[in-house]
């Protein structure tokens, strides 16, 4: 298989649509996709760019294992045999969904860690600190997450990695950076209804937040659409000469960098850098995904490349 495709492209000024388009339509038509695609049944349309899109979108239901509402952790999993497996896997590989592990640039305007899981907000907030720790600066660094209460299974295992108190998906993030980047209480605390916000000095880092963002599709918890909405209107809204840096890891950076950019890029002219856990963090703090939790985010991707490429028409 050839090279994982690069992400598409999103520098300070607001993203090029062509560049855009071009990186999209290269990643669709892809014979990693074709392949993929023909596997399940369906095909890769001979059509204009957006139909393309429009039929990918469509067919990628046959990859929805989390019924539409579940959580990552709650995918359906399919054994497709020893033969099929790593064939399909193969092909996700080139589709590069965790793109590149290391940022480009020393400095950036802000960084942004991605929530998630217990084990995710602690790889993402663990590898970002190592970041720091090796020469990136930036203004600002903020962790996010939403109100999701933490299932039984993230209070054991915070119960177990010694954290301290967590009840939601923000208090996760929260915790994980007091770990890595020794917070103590918040300087400053605000809150509303369905979102809170806490801020941190921390001389020679950044100033830290972490922000429980609001929902805009309650009772259903902020996704990551929100959270970012939610930081550009809570944090501090980038402008068009700054760089975001975001981190989150592998297989979620390509769908995530593609509503970063539409959600951020576009409306703000920022520009966008998404990176995944680097090779320690992923042993340290990833886990064995199986091939229906890859393929889910292949339809995530597909879903999150046809709203960038509306936006820009």
């Amino acid at each position: 298989m050839s090279e994982p495709f690069a992400l598409p492209p999103c520098e300070p000024g607001g993203p090029d649509p062509a560049g855009i388009v071009a990186s999209i339509e290269g990643w669709v038509t892809s014979p990693a996709m074709v392949d993929l695609v023909g596997h399940f049944g369906g095909e890769v349309p001979d059509e204009p760019i957006d139909t393309v899109l429009e039929r990918l979108a469509e067919f990628s239901k046959v990859w929805d294992f989390r019924a539409g509402v579940k959580e990552r952790f709650d995918t359906e999993r399919i054994d497709f045999g020893p033969e099929v497996d790593p064939w399909v896997r193969a092909r996700i590989r080139a589709l590069g969904l965790g793109g590149r592990e290391h940022p480009e640039y020393h400095t950036y305007d802000h960084v942004v860690v991605l929530g998630g899981g217990i084990r995710v907000a602690l790889g993402r907030s663990d590898y970002t600190a190592r970041l720091f720790a090796g020469g990136l600066t930036a203004r600002t660094l903020a962790g996010l997450g939403s109100l999701r209460w933490r299932d039984d299974r993230e209070y054991r295992e915070g119960v177990r990695l010694g954290l301290g108190p967590i009840d939601t998906e923000a208090d996760m993030m929260t915790e994980s950076l007091r770990r890595f980047f020794g917070l103590a209480e918040p300087a400053t605390y605000r809150s509303g209804d369905d979102w809170w916000h806490r801020v941190w000095p921390v001389p020679g880092v950044a100033e830290v937040h972490v922000l429980a963002a609001a929902s805009t599709r309650p009772p259903l918890r902020a996704n990551t659409a929100d959270t970012l909405i939610g930081w550009a209107e809570h944090i501090g809204s980038p402008s068009p000469t700054d760089r975001v840096l975001l981190v989150t890891n592998d297989p979620y950076v390509r769908h995530q960098h593609c509503d970063a950019v539409r959600l951020l890029g576009r409306r703000y002219g920022c520009g966008i850098e998404t990176i995944g856990f680097d090779e320690l963090a992923m042993q340290e703090w990833g886990r064995p995904l199986s091939t229906t939790e890859l393929l889910q985010e292949v339809r995530s991707s597909i879903l999150a490349m046809r709203n960038l490429h509306d936006s820009l028409a």
